[in-house]
Parts: structure tokens; C-alpha cells; sequence
């Protein structure tokens, strides 16, 4: 399996505080689930204990958005949150 980053998804990764190491793990052992149009959701916390934005927070969930095309995943895209 091989998981391939679509230029959206590249942009929001930065943006968003997460890495590719952090997506990547996030398909590979995080949770599963449906999502709109035909996509599937992988969700995972990652410890944190650092400031995002001026403000600490303990825990990053990475939420991660793709497409499956054979065996490989095609990340769409990604949200973080952070708590």
C-alpha cells in the first residue's frame, strides 16, 4: 500500500500543524470510517504538550480525508484539531 498526497492536501498539511509521518501513521493504525462523496475518514490523537497559535494544548487529532485507487490511498485532505 502506498499513500500518495494531492496538492490540496500538501497546502492544508502545512497549514494545519500536522507532517506526512503524522498523516501517514494516521491511515495506517488510526480509525476508519465512511465519509461524503465516496471518500473514507482515518482519525488519530497524537500527544501534543506544546503551544498551537499562543494557546497550550495536550493532544492533536489528525483527521485525514482520501480516496482509495486499487491498494494505495490518495489523501484529499486533512483537519487538525487540537485539546
Amino acid at each position: 500500500m502506498a499513500i500518495h498526497f494531492h496538492p490540496h492536501a500538501q497546502d492544508r498539511i502545512k497549514e494545519r500543524g500536522a507532517s506526512e509521518n503524522e498523516v501517514k501513521s494516521t491511515i495506517e493504525h488510526g480509525e476508519q470510517f465512511p465519509a461524503k462523496f465516496q471518500r473514507t475518514g482515518f482519525r488519530r490523537n497524537f500527544p501534543f504538550d506544546k503551544n498551537w497559535h499562543g494557546k497550550y494544548y495536550k493532544t492533536k487529532q489528525v483527521e485525514v480525508y482520501a480516496i482509495q485507487e486499487g491498494s494505495d490511498w490518495v489523501v484529499i485532505t486533512i483537519i487538525t484539531r487540537y485539546f
